[in-house]
């Protein structure tokens, strides 16, 4: 069992290494913009957790929630899925964390926070993607899962800092 969770936790390492990240800056002409500008609501979206991880008490509902109040809290407006597709863009909050239970009794975690959007291709303006135009995201160990709790906060901070530093007020 030893051998197989070691394996999962390389293979777990290796996919995050070569993920990358994408830069929250594009190009428009010569000035550099933030790709959060402009943006005024979004649907948050969160994978469903391992029943294993629900079954100690962090849920998918939990994480959603937690989202939602921090969002609000900080000025931006939560649409449901149904409004986020009548919204140009479709703009969704997409909140990946996975957990993985260690022989030690720890916890790996990767968390990634990512702004998904339809944009159109710059040579090929009629044909659109739905992508992801921000992401952050963390990996680590950590002896408890409230601890990964605290992580997805944390990198919802990160999301609504740099929200508000492209949408002052």
């Amino acid at each position: 069992m030893r051998g197989k969770q070691c394996s999962l936790i390389v293979a777990l390492v290796i996919t995050i290494s070569l993920s990358g990240g994408i830069a929250t800056i594009v190009r428009a002409g010569d000035a550099e913009i933030p790709v959060l500008r402009g943006l005024k609501e979004v649907f948050v979206d969160v994978e469903d957790l391992d029943f294993r991880v629900e079954r100690t008490g962090l849920t998918t509902d939990h994480l959603r929630t937690d989202a939602e109040l921090k969002l609000k809290m900080a000025g931006i407006k939560v649409q449901s899925e149904k409004e986020s597709m009548r919204t140009p863009g479709s703009p969704q909050l997409y909140i990946m964390v996975k957990v993985l239970g260690t022989s030690s009794g720890d916890y790996v975690a990767h968390i990634r926070v990512e702004l998904r959007e339809t944009v159109c291709l710059v040579r090929h303006p009629g044909i659109e993607v739905y992508t992801s135009t921000w992401t952050t995201g963390r990996f680590g160990v950590t002896p408890t899962l409230s601890d990964v709790r605290q992580q997805e906060q944390a990198l919802l901070d990160k999301f609504i800092s740099e929200y508000i530093a492209a949408n002052p007020k």
